[in-house]
């Protein structure tokens, strides 16, 4: 991880993923990278996904993706019945499911369209972004995995 995070001033703002989730709160709406089943975060998910099964309380928030991500993000907090909004596509059963019975509020909005949605605060405010990176530069720069796309507009949100 030294390695892969070269601003020392970040490396202490380092923790698991369990403690990572914990910085998320019921009532937020959440960002996060990925496009396909690549680039997206798993281990923060899975890791608020088994936060609000210990919890038992009633915990919710909004989802904004890149685009389309894999079973440890949609699957994983839908199963846990967390999501209450999502945007802007997806493709995983068990959330499609849910959309359809009116349990999630859900758009498909095209992605071309959607980084311009969120800078003109039609989707309200992003109050977390989970970025997936490969590495942090000295500078401080996040450099992305397999997926960008949104992810800059994502993080300049949230920083706002």
């Amino acid at each position: 991880m030294n390695e892969r995070v070269r601003n020392s001033r970040l490396k202490e703002k380092i923790m698991g993923a369990e403690e990572a989730a914990k910085l998320i709160d019921s009532g937020m709406t959440v960002a996060t990278s990925g496009f396909t089943p690549a680039g997206y975060p798993k281990a923060v998910p899975s890791a608020l996904a088994k936060k609000v099964k210990r919890s038992k309380g009633k915990f919710q928030i909004s989802l904004l993706t890149g685009a389309s991500v894999g079973e440890e993000l949609d699957g994983a907090l839908t199963a846990v019945g967390i999501i209450v909004r999502r945007y802007p596509y997806q493709t995983n059963k068990l959330l499609r499911d849910n959309i359809n019975r009116g349990k999630i509020a859900y758009a498909d909005i095209h992605l071309s369209h959607f980084a311009q949605q969120i800078r003109y605060g039609f989707l309200g405010e992003i109050d977390l972004a989970i970025i997936e990176a490969i590495a942090i530069d000295e500078e401080g720069n996040i450099i992305p995995s397999t997926s960008v796309g949104v992810s800059p507009t994502f993080i300049e949100e949230a920083l706002s």
